[in-house]
């Protein structure tokens, strides 16, 4: 590996850091605003992946780009919508990624993060925090075999940590039966 696979990989610690410890905040803000975060960390680690001759990792760094964008509309708009405010956002961005993600294509691979982009697109645009739980816990499957095929070493053990914690959290935040 490379110096700057190398530089790339530490971005995906960094995005790991951020992704963990956002799946503990109980107000959707503070989730959105890591995501947002982490989302950074990820378009930085995925190009940094590309330009040192992983050709597999553009479609993840566009598409990282993308929900940088989408976090950033989904956290500034928070206060003034309800849950059907949010449908056409979910919408415009899910064709945004399902546009750009084959624009990217560089094998079947690719496919299987942009699924997850759109389960992560939908699941920001709720403000139920344990429901954004639930549908990102559903998408981390995908994204951990793309970031597995292509050598995210940063992204494999986000994507397990992540899956593990957002369920936990997901578990210990959900309704009582009572």
């Amino acid at each position: 590996m490379n110096l700057l696979g190398v530089i790339a990989q530490c971005f995906g610690i960094f995005a790991l850091i951020t992704t963990v410890s956002s799946f503990h905040f109980k107000e959707y803000r503070q989730i959105v605003f890591l995501q947002l975060l982490s989302s950074v960390f990820f378009t930085i680690h995925f190009l940094l992946m590309y330009f040192s001759g992983q050709t597999d990792a553009l479609t993840a760094g566009v598409l990282n780009a993308i929900s940088l964008t989408r976090n950033v509309v989904l956290r500034y708009t928070a206060d003034r919508r309800t849950e059907k405010g949010t449908a056409w956002i979910a919408g415009v961005f899910s064709v945004i990624v399902i546009i750009a993600g084959l624009i990217t294509w560089k094998s079947l691979i690719s496919l299987l993060f942009i699924i997850a982009m759109v389960f992560i697109t939908i699941a920001m645009s709720i403000k139920n925090p344990n429901t954004l739980r639930l549908l990102m816990v559903i998408a981390m499957p995908f994204s951990f075999t793309y970031d597995l095929c292509i050598g995210s070493i940063g992204g494999s053990i986000n994507e397990a940590i992540s899956f593990f914690s957002a369920l936990i959290a997901y578990l210990r935040n959900r309704p009582s039966k009572s």
